[in-house]
């Protein structure tokens, strides 16, 4: 999603993910049925995102990248 965030077209995005266009196409179709991109076509067609879409870019950028910590009151076992 993090390309789709200045706004880009499938070709785009297939490129900068290493997949097909057509594989970027689907994608494209999941998040924008998810409510997280809309797609505008013109001569090509370009992917941007929502609201929505650029909030949960956000969070996920913030977010820790390791496991997530054990619960209050819980060690973790080692076996």
């Amino acid at each position: 999603m993090r390309v789709i965030a200045a706004g880009a077209t499938t070709g785009e995005i297939a490129r900068a993910a290493g997949v097909s266009a057509s594989s970027a196409s689907r994608h494209a179709t999941a998040l924008r049925d998810a409510g997280l991109i809309t797609s505008h076509r013109n001569a090509s067609v370009l992917h941007t995102l929502t609201p929505v879409g650029a909030a949960v870019l956000r969070a996920a950028t913030r977010a820790p990248s390791g496991p997530p910590d054990q619960p209050a009151g819980r060690s973790a076992r080692v076996r």
